[in-house]
């Protein structure tokens, strides 16, 4: 239902028990899809169905991780005002930084600095967030 944004739908689904967690065959849970289609009404609705902010889908991206990947500003703030986890890091050890210099996000890397991340944390090869900025060509 939140896949193909029926609200409605969705709400009657959770009040009757369904699973807020349940993921689909990209590991993907209703809370990633409501972030893809920019839907904080449904995503706050989750949440209140104590969806799993921090699910990760098979690429180990929570909700925030694929939103700043996504480049949903607005999706981003939301996450984090919901106490997403900013120190998250997806399968590979890519934080949400190097995902924010990487697609150049400016707005979100300033958000996310705010947040006191670690600007030198590195990812399972050894790279940080800079070596990414200079990789894509960020000048941010």
């Amino acid at each position: 239902a939140v896949q193909y944004e029926e609200e409605e739908c969705a709400i009657i689904l959770l009040e009757n028990g369904a699973n807020p967690n349940v993921h689909n065959n990209k590991g993907e849970t209703p809370l990633h899809c409501a972030m893809f289609y920019r839907n904080t009404s449904i995503a706050t609705k989750l949440l209140s169905f104590n969806a799993d902010i921090e699910a990760k889908n098979t690429s180990g991206q929570t909700p925030l991780l694929f939103a700043i990947k996504k480049n949903r500003q607005m999706m981003v703030e939301f996450f984090i005002k919901n106490k997403a986890n900013i120190h998250a890091v997806d399968d590979k050890g890519r934080t949400a930084l190097m995902y924010a210099v990487e697609h150049k996000s400016t707005q979100i890397v300033e958000l996310i600095l705010q947040g006191g991340v670690n600007v030198s944390a590195s990812d399972n090869y050894g790279q940080i967030a800079l070596s990414y900025a200079i990789a894509s060509g960020n000048t941010v």
